[in-house]
């Protein structure tokens, strides 16, 4: 066996040498300590990869997830303890990927990389199989192809709608959703023009325009605290670079990250798991939430609420339907689909909300927000002015609502 070596990248130089003291107790020979990302790549290239590499997330965590990605992509090390505090709920998803791509992952959380501690979490460590510093393949992309039929004419254009709070109706965000106008006006809803555009490697541009519009349609009102979200595809996330571009058009459209909420359906499979848990997380330690969409429509709901960092948990509309008709079956799914999410620490979203005995039904259960045609259908984001004109008027409506809802 060949002797062990080891990497600390670690800001602190106190930490850097607890670690490199404790390493070379456990019997690693050949050590490097460095505080920079870059350097702890160039020194693990040029000797061929470590057996064991101690990560900081605290230097910066996107370039720390970068870091992780090409050690794990060139083989670079066979295993690494990360330290330092990460995003809620981003760990596990760490852990999953760095774990699809044959690295062992320890978590040292915020406690000092002392010879007790290490000793603790690679007590069953075994770094000698397998040889480092082979890059893996890279996956094959699919060739583009031209949309036809009505992409040919007409334009894209976002349409918002409103998401309120329960306990005060207030709106706080708007879902922006896509659709298809004709020249002769008609607009076109995403089951007619989606697969079009998925054929012609089109949707990340219709993504990024949805986004341009409704940003510049809040900004034109002089609105920059309104919260918007988006709906991904399961391609896109399996692309690679695909948060790195997303990150580049927020910045292109100066708005701060935790006002962008992105949306995947429960139901729909991840494509490439590695490389859509490298965006999911790069997204979310940039600061943009994640909504687990339409849930509880779906049979993988559970392993994906485990497996993927959600800060958002929309209920699909059909858990709400029909559920002051006295059904106790619909209503205690709906009572523990909301106590999960609270569990998780996640924000809960009723979808389909349409008239006020639903909206009291939700205040009854404490969910945390809700969406649908009782605050405001769909609308081009050309009338969003129009719309939070009016806001005040419809508080007002729905203040009635509010009065009878019952005392707990």
């Amino acid at each position: 066996m060949s002797p062990l070596s080891a990497l600390v990248l670690q800001a602190s130089g106190l930490h850097r040498s607890t670690a490199v003291t404790a390493l070379h107790h456990l019997g690693y020979s050949f050590l490097s300590a460095v505080s920079s990302n870059a350097i702890a790549l160039d020194r693990m290239r040029s000797q061929g990869g470590v057996h064991l590499l101690i990560c900081d997330v605290r230097i910066d965590p996107v370039a720390c997830l970068e870091l992780l990605q090409t050690v794990a992509r060139e083989r670079l090390a066979h295993g690494v303890v990360v330290s330092g505090e990460m995003a809620p709920g981003t760990w596990s998803a760490l852990s999953h990927l760095l774990q699809l791509q044959g690295m062992r992952v320890f978590w040292l959380g915020n406690d000092a990389a002392t010879l007790e501690r290490l000793r603790a979490l690679l007590s069953d460590f075994q770094p000698s199989g397998g040889q480092l510093g082979l890059p893996l393949a890279e996956a094959a992309t699919d060739d583009d192809r031209e949309a036809a039929g009505p992409l040919a004419r007409g334009k894209l254009r976002a349409y918002l709608q409103p998401k309120a709070n329960v306990d005060t109706a207030q709106i706080y965000g708007f879902e922006v959703l896509a659709r298809w106008q004709l020249e002769d006006g008609a607009v076109l809803l995403p089951g007619e023009f989606l697969s079009a555009l998925r054929r012609s490697g089109r949707l990340d541009g219709m993504l990024f325009e949805l986004m341009t519009q409704a940003v510049e349609a809040l900004r034109a009102q002089g609105n920059n605290e309104l919260k918007l979200s988006f709906n991904l595809e399961p391609e896109q996330i399996a692309q690679t670079g695909f948060a790195a571009a997303v990150e580049r058009n927020l910045r292109g459209l100066d708005i701060d990250p935790r006002r962008i909420t992105f949306e995947l359906t429960e139901s729909s499979p991840l494509h490439a798991p590695a490389l859509s848990l490298e965006n999911v997380l790069r997204l979310r330690l940039l600061g943009c939430g994640l909504a687990i969409d339409d849930f509880g429509c779906g049979h993988s709901t559970l392993q994906r609420l485990m497996e993927l960092p959600f800060t958002e948990l929309k209920l699909d509309r059909h858990l709400l339907a029909d559920v002051n008709n006295g059904d106790p079956r619909r209503l205690i799914v709906l009572r523990n689909a909301l106590a999960l999410g609270r569990e998780l620490g996640l924000r809960v979203i009723a979808e389909g909300v349409e008239n006020a005995a639903q909206l009291r039904q939700l205040q009854q259960l404490g969910c945390d927000c809700a969406q649908g045609y009782l605050f405001g259908a769909p609308l081009d984001a050309s009338q969003i002015g129009t719309f939070l004109r009016g806001a005040p008027l419809r508080l007002q409506k729905l203040e009635a609502v509010q009065a009878l809802r019952p005392a707990n």
